[in-house]
């Protein structure tokens, strides 16, 4: 009798055991952490920009958003000569999306900084496509939209219709050319 209930309080420990460890791996599998996503991409978008990198920039776009922006290259060093100074503070937002389709799974992560450097105050915005099984040319940064926060209320809109677009936002007024 000592033995079946030693053999019952031994499988049951068992039991407990590997169900405890599997919701740890169900947790570092399936788990993210958005702020520290998001934190590390602005911090290399800003020091990209405070060191005029151009490459390492355009670097952080997916394949697509390459492919379909409209001069990226002058998008670029417009962002370079747009945006000015060292952050004094800085407030964040994000929203993430993951859908699933069968075996097909997109993560997106939209991120929203309010910076305030010693020469003026921005809306940092990005989309950064983190995961997307169907399409992996969408992974990386989808859009980025650097404005002043003065103008919030006419060009932001969580790159909704007013100011989605692939690659980096430029305000109408901002001057482009074309080859």
């Amino acid at each position: 009798m000592i033995n079946k209930n030693k053999l019952l309080l031994f499988t049951i420990i068992t039991l407990l055991t590997l169900a405890l460890s599997s919701c740890s791996l169900f947790y570092k599998t399936y788990s993210r952490d958005d702020a520290k996503i998001s934190e590390t991409r602005f911090d290399e978008i800003i020091e990209a920009l405070n060191n005029k990198d151009s490459e390492t920039l355009k670097a952080m776009f997916s394949s697509n958003a390459l492919k379909e922006a409209d001069n990226i290259d002058e998008d670029i060093e417009y962002l370079m000569d747009f945006y000015k100074g060292e952050i004094i503070s800085m407030e964040s937002a994000r929203e993430g999306s993951d859908s699933k389709d069968g075996d097909d799974r997109e993560i997106d992560l939209k991120t929203l900084n309010f910076v305030s450097t010693d020469e003026d105050e921005y809306i940092v915005f990005y989309i950064d496509n983190l995961t997307d099984t169907k399409d992996p040319d969408n992974v990386g940064l989808d859009m980025l939209q650097i404005i002043k926060q003065s103008d919030r209320k006419t060009q932001f809109d969580w790159g909704g219709d007013k100011t989605y677009c692939k690659g980096i936002y430029r305000p109408p007024t901002a001057e482009t050319t074309t080859d």
